[in-house]
């Protein structure tokens, strides 16, 4: 939401504008979300509605644990509660693709059992509901126990994760693959995931091409990328196309077949 003026700028099919849950609890190391940035949150939502209608998912402010264990908790509320409380809030807002968020307190499954509860007995079958968990966490194990948990309350709407990682997708994929009869497959249509990891703390790409990692594939796409651009943004583009032929390894999607500057 802090830079949602570029959806005004750019061409996509679809978007999901987030919190900015990096920049408060991250960055500035908040306990909440400063009152008038939710207020102006609602308003600029409601714009987004009607501008790009159901192609622009809005998120519903959360607020993370896994930066900080605790660090929300204030007044008697844990960052559940002030997530589910922005929920009961903003949901009733018309206009607005509203995206609910799954919280729970660090890596505590009874805690992301109850989240899910509550949000169940508001939102009800909501079309489209996200887990806010997994983004830190590097726990295959506790990711796919909140993607689980999470579909057995919400059997028919969209799931998305956000910062799923690649060691978690390849575990997820694999048992797509293994079985086509798997909850994992079953649930692919209904399900995605968003990843900073190829860009992730503005790595380059020709100095982190070591062993069997993905980037190596960074090398193969360079020469291929438009000779228009300059160094640093080919390598920008080497290093996402890389990524992409990694998920479709784990995937088995032919995700390089929608990159335009092939």
């Amino acid at each position: 939401m802090l830079n949602y003026q570029e959806l005004y700028r750019r061409d996509f099919e679809h978007a999901i504008v987030d919190s900015g849950v990096e920049f408060f609890f991250h960055k500035r190391k908040y306990k909440d979300y400063p009152r008038t940035y939710l207020e102006k949150y609602k308003v600029i939502a409601r714009a987004l509605g009607r501008t790009f209608g159901d192609s622009v998912w809005v998120t519903i402010p959360d607020y993370p644990d896994d930066y900080e264990p605790g660090q929300c908790f204030e007044n008697g509320m844990d960052n559940v509660d002030k997530s589910l409380r922005n929920v009961e809030e903003f949901i009733t807002i018309d206009g607005v693709e509203w995206l609910p968020v799954i919280q729970s307190r660090f890596e505590n499954a009874f805690s992301f059992i109850e989240s899910c509860e509550r949000l169940k007995d508001l939102i009800k079958d909501f079309p489209r509901v996200a887990i806010g968990t997994v983004c830190k966490s590097r726990k295959v194990k506790w990711i796919r126990y909140c993607i689980a948990t999470a579909r057995s309350y919400f059997p028919r709407s969209w799931i998305h994760a956000f910062g799923l990682t690649l060691r978690a997708l390849s575990a997820l994929g694999s048992q797509a693959v293994e079985s086509y009869r798997s909850w994992t497959y079953r649930t692919l249509a209904k399900f995605s995931f968003d990843s900073r990891a190829w860009d992730y703390g503005n790595l380059r790409w020709y100095d982190k091409l070591v062993r069997d990692s993905w980037r190596k594939y960074a090398l193969e796409f360079y020469p291929k990328t438009p000779a228009k651009y300059c160094a640093s943004d080919r390598a920008k583009i080497a290093y996402f196309l890389a990524y992409l032929k990694r998920i479709s390894e784990l995937t088995g999607e032919d995700l390089l077949s929608l990159a335009e500057v092939l």
